[in-house]
């Protein structure tokens, strides 16, 4: 049997009806750095990304909170969220 999941929000109202009760927990992630730019350009390439990574995490935990699979704004929103970061992290990076 699978485990049933709690149904994704179908309104932005909704979502905000649904938060009113929800405790965000705080990230006890910090903002990464960006790679120092003095590295050889393949271990560049690869901190590039994992930068990138950790930002996107540290992003999306700062936003929703620690707990933000449970969070019912996150919930709403993750179906975008790839396609807001493309479009964002050249801002950000």
């Amino acid at each position: 049997m699978s485990e049933s999941q709690p149904r994704r929000p179908r309104t932005l109202e909704e979502a905000y009806e649904l938060a009113k009760n929800f405790k965000r927990i705080r990230t006890t992630l910090k903002m990464p750095k960006p790679p120092p730019e003095d590295l050889p350009p393949e271990e560049y390439k690869k901190a590039e990304a994992e930068y990138e990574q950790k930002m996107k995490q540290w992003l999306t935990e700062s936003t929703y909170g620690a707990n933000y699979k449970d969070n019912p704004l996150y919930q709403y929103d993750e179906p975008y969220l790839d396609n807001e970061w493309e479009a964002i992290k050249h801002l950000i990076l």
